[in-house]
């Protein structure tokens, strides 16, 4: 995953949904945002298990309806919750 420090959610392609088992229709809630590239439709679960390492967090995870961008780690209970470094072409988690 790309971490990206602009991103409000941690994003997927809506391709992911379909191998992580997830009925978007379903399960999740659905909203229009602005981003670099115009407006885009995501469905959102508030409550994802995700883990990094040895950490695990529940996160909102949102799918895109497209598949053309790169999976993306955003800020909100995820990034936002660990001491992040960039140095040196490395991304380096610490707890703060």
């Amino acid at each position: 995953m790309l971490v990206d420090s602009g991103a409000d959610y941690t994003l997927l392609p809506h391709v992911y949904a379909a191998h992580l088992g997830i009925q978007l229709d379903s399960e999740s809630h659905a909203f229009d945002t602005m981003g670099i590239g115009g407006s885009e439709r995501v469905f959102l679960l508030r409550h994802w298990p995700m883990r990094l390492g040895l950490w695990e967090r529940k996160i909102p995870l949102g799918f895109l309806t497209r598949n053309d961008i790169p999976p993306l780690l955003g800020r909100q209970t995820c990034l936002e919750t660990f001491k992040l470094t960039l140095f040196r072409h490395r991304t380096i988690f610490s707890m703060r």
